[in-house]
């Protein structure tokens, strides 16, 4: 049950950061510059590091990971 909800929060942060990314390349994101750079990176690092702790599965065998 446990798993279940932990793979549950993990996939909504991702979604989350993946919004917020496309809200910060889209401009559509109320950020000054510095800040909107300083965001994408952090999101972007995030992101890495979540596909870092997570094993392929069949539907995206490994190195195909997009």
């Amino acid at each position: 049950m446990a798993v279940t909800a932990a793979k549950s929060v993990m996939a909504f942060r991702v979604l989350t950061m993946a919004v917020d990314l496309c809200r910060l390349t889209t401009r559509t994101m109320n950020v000054n510059a510095g800040h909107e750079r300083t965001s994408k990176a952090r999101i972007i690092h995030q992101i890495q590091l979540i596909r870092g702790i997570t094993r392929p599965t069949k539907a995206y065998p490994p190195g195909l990971i997009p």
